[in-house]
C-alpha cells in the first residue's frame, strides 16, 4: 500500500531551499551585528555646514545607527572643497571599504564625470548606491513686480536673472534656454547666495532666480500664498506633485536633441540628496547599508525631524539610483558635446557683469 504521506522529491527539495533560506538570513543579521558591534561608522558630507546636502547627512547621522545590526555609532564629518569633489574622491579613494564609511555627494557627480569637468577622481558607477533622501526639483520664478506669468514671457522680452557661479544651474539653464528655446533671459552672476538675489529680487535689480522647490516651499511660503512669486518652469523631467500646473523644461523643448540635452543637464534632481558607499563594498554589507537606509526614511521619529528641519523625504531605493547613475552614460556623444558646451566656464567674466 502505498503511504499516502510520502512527499514529492520536488516538493522536499523545494522545502529545504525554504528552511536554508530562513536559516541564513538570521545568520547573515548576526554576522552584521557582530561586525558592526562597538565600530563607529562615519559619513562624509562633501559640503560645509548649514545647507541641505550637510543637513541629511547629519539627519541621517543621528538615526541610520539605530537599524544597521549592532547599532554602531555614526558621526558626521564635513568635508567641503572644489564644488564637492574633494568628499568625493575622498569617499572613492581613501574611505573605508568595509561598510562603515558613507559619503553624501553632489547631486551631479554622475553629470559632471559624463561632461569630464576635471578633478573626478572617481567613477560613479562603481559607488555603492545605498538610498536618496530626496530629490532636488528646482524651479525658476520670478518676482510678481516682473508681471511674468509664464515662460513665454521671457520668448517675448528680456528677462534678467541672478545667477551665482558660472557653472551653477541658476547661470547655466538660462544660458541653455537662450540657445535651446529661444528665450532672452540676461543672467546678472556673481551673487553669494539664493538670500541675496531674492533682495535683488525686490529692489528691482533682478526679475527671477531658480531655487529648490523645498526651499520656496518652505521658507517663502508666506509669498506663494501672497502671490508674490510666479513659478516659470521647472528644472526636471517630471512635474512635482505640488506645482502640477509648472511645466518641466524638457517638455517646453521643441526638438529630439534639446530634450535629450535638457534631460542631461538635469539629471541631477532626480539623484537629488542621496548616500553612498565607496566601490568594492561586500555585497553583504551594501545589502546591510540599504536595509537600514530603508528602514530608517520610513521611521517616524526620522520623518518628524526632517518635517521639523523643512526638508523633504521622497525616497528612492539605492540600486534605482545605480540605474539612474548610469544611465547618464548613455548620451550621445553629440548631446554630451552640446551640453558640455552649455556648462563651460564663461571666460573672462568678472562678478555681476551680464552673461548670455
Amino acid at each position: 500500500m502505498k503511504n499516502r504521506f510520502l512527499i514529492p522529491a520536488s516538493l522536499a527539495a523545494g522545502a529545504a531551499m525554504l528552511v536554508a533560506a530562513g536559516a541564513a538570513m538570521p545568520a547573515a543579521a548576526q554576522d552584521a551585528a557582530d561586525f558592526y558591534r562597538g565600530k563607529t561608522a562615519e559619513i562624509i558630507i562633501s559640503y560645509g555646514p548649514g545647507g541641505s546636502y550637510d543637513l541629511y547627512g547629519k539627519l541621517a547621522a543621528r538615526h541610520i545607527g539605530n537599524f544597521i545590526p549592532g547599532k554602531p555609532t555614526v558621526i558626521a564629518r564635513n568635508m567641503p572643497g572644489a564644488g564637492g569633489l574633494n568628499g568625493a574622491n575622498h569617499v572613492y579613494n581613501v574611505a573605508a571599504r568595509d561598510g562603515t564609511a558613507m559619503g553624501v555627494i553632489n547631486q551631479n557627480a554622475a553629470l559632471g564625470q559624463a561632461l569630464d569637468t576635471g578633478g573626478i577622481k572617481y567613477d560613479v558607477r562603481r559607488f555603492a548606491w545605498i538610498g536618496r533622501f530626496a530629490s532636488n526639483n528646482e524651479v525658476f520664478y520670478t518676482w510678481h513686480t516682473a508681471g511674468a506669468r509664464s515662460l513665454e514671457t521671457a520668448l517675448q522680452r528680456e528677462l534678467i536673472a541672478g545667477g551665482t557661479g558660472p557653472t551653477s544651474s541658476s547661470v547655466v539653464m538660462p544660458r541653455a534656454m537662450n540657445q535651446l528655446l529661444g528665450t532672452r533671459f540676461r543672467v546678472v552672476a556673481g551673487y553669494k547666495g539664493s538670500a541675496d538675489i531674492s533682495l535683488a529680487m525686490e529692489r528691482g535689480e533682478v526679475h527671477g532666480q531658480v531655487r529648490p522647490w523645498a526651499q520656496i516651499k518652505g521658507q517663502s511660503a508666506a509669498l506663494l500664498k501672497e502671490k508674490k512669486l510666479d513659478l516659470l518652469v521647472q528644472y526636471t523631467t517630471e512635474r512635482h506633485p505640488d506645482i502640477a500646473n509648472v511645466p518641466t523644461i524638457v517638455e517646453l523643448a521643441g526638438t529630439e536633441e534639446a530634450r535629450a540635452v535638457f534631460r542631461l543637464l538635469v539629471s541631477g534632481a532626480d539623484i537629488g540628496r542621496a548616500l553612498v558607499a565607496p566601490p568594492a563594498l561586500p555585497a553583504g554589507r551594501v545589502a546591510t547599508l540599504r536595509g537600514a537606509f530603508d528602514a530608517m526614511v520610513k521611521d517616524a521619529a526620522f520623518r518628524a525631524e526632517a518635517e521639523k528641519s523643512t526638508l523633504e523625504v521622497d525616497p528612492m531605493s539605492g540600486a534605482r539610483l545605480a540605474e539612474l547613475a548610469g544611465a547618464i552614460f548613455t548620451a550621445s556623444p553629440e548631446v554630451i558635446a552640446k551640453a558640455k558646451a552649455l556648462t563651460e566656464r564663461p571666460k573672462n567674466k568678472s562678478k555681476k557683469q551680464p552673461s548670455e
